[in-house]
C-alpha cells in the first residue's frame, strides 16, 4: 500500500511538472542556412516577418543587486506585439505571470496571490530588468530574433546574433546561434541569465490570462 501510495504521489508531481503548451501547430525552430553575418541578420528579419507566434521553454536565473532565484518559465510572443512570460514553481504550477500588449502590462504573482496593471513605463521604472525596453521586444530577443522599428544595435554571426544593445539593456548570446542556447539579460545590476530548453513556431494565438477573483490589485510588481 504505500509503495502504491508513493508511485500515484510521484505521477501526480510529475504531471504537474508537464508545461502547458497552448493549443495550435507547432513547427520547431530551425537553425538558419546563412553563411555569413549580413546573410543571418536577412534571414533573422524574414522569419521574425513570417511569424505567427513563438513559444520557447526556458530555464531561467534572475539577479537583482546580487540576489538570485531560479525557475522554469514557457515564453510566447506574437507578431502582433502580444506576450505572455509565465514562470513556474517546482511542481509546475504557475508562480508569476507578465503578460503585455498594446504599451500595456498585465503583472501576476500567483505565488503571493497579487496584481498589477498599468503603462510600459511604469512597469519598467518598478520591475526593472528590462529597464524602458518593452517586454515584448525582449521576449523577441530571447528567442533569438531582432525587433523591427527600434534602435538596438545589433552584432550578427553566420550563425545568429551575437549582441543586442540598447540604451542601458543589454543582451548577449552565447554561442551565437539560433535558436539560441543561452541569453544573458543585462540592465545594470539585474540580470536574467537564461537557457533554452525547447523553441518552436507556432499558430496559437495569444490571450490575456484570467485574474483569480481573490487576488489582491495594484501591487507593484517586484522580482
Amino acid at each position: 500500500m504505500r509503495r502504491a501510495l508513493a508511485v500515484l504521489a510521484l505521477i501526480a508531481v510529475l504531471a504537474a511538472c508537464r508545461t502547458a503548451r497552448p493549443a495550435g501547430e507547432e513547427t520547431a525552430a530551425a537553425p538558419l542556412t546563412s553563411t555569413t553575418a549580413d546573410d543571418a541578420a536577412r534571414q533573422l528579419a524574414a522569419r521574425r516577418a513570417q511569424m505567427t507566434s513563438g513559444r520557447t521553454l526556458l530555464r531561467m536565473r534572475a539577479t537583482n543587486a546580487g540576489r538570485s532565484v531560479s525557475f522554469r518559465a514557457q515564453l510566447q510572443v506574437a507578431k502582433s506585439g502580444r506576450m505572455l512570460l509565465t514562470a513556474y514553481t517546482p511542481f509546475g504550477t504557475n508562480a508569476m505571470r507578465l503578460y503585455a500588449d498594446g504599451g500595456e502590462v498585465t503583472f501576476m504573482n500567483d505565488f503571493e496571490g497579487t496584481w498589477w496593471k498599468g503603462p510600459e513605463a511604469e512597469f519598467g521604472r518598478t520591475f526593472g530588468f528590462f529597464g524602458s525596453v518593452s517586454p515584448s521586444v525582449i521576449g523577441l530577443l530571447i528567442m533569438g530574433l531582432p525587433a523591427a522599428g527600434r534602435e538596438f544595435m545589433y552584432e550578427y554571426e553566420p550563425a545568429g546574433l551575437k549582441r543586442a544593445s540598447i540604451s542601458d539593456v543589454v543582451v548577449t548570446y552565447d554561442p551565437p546561434a539560433y535558436p539560441p542556447k543561452h541569453v544573458l539579460v543585462s540592465h545594470g545590476a539585474q540580470s536574467l541569465d537564461i537557457e533554452t530548453l525547447e523553441s518552436a513556431m507556432t499558430t496559437a494565438s495569444i490571450a490575456p490570462p484570467e485574474i483569480p477573483s481573490g487576488y489582491r490589485c495594484c501591487v507593484v510588481p517586484r522580482m
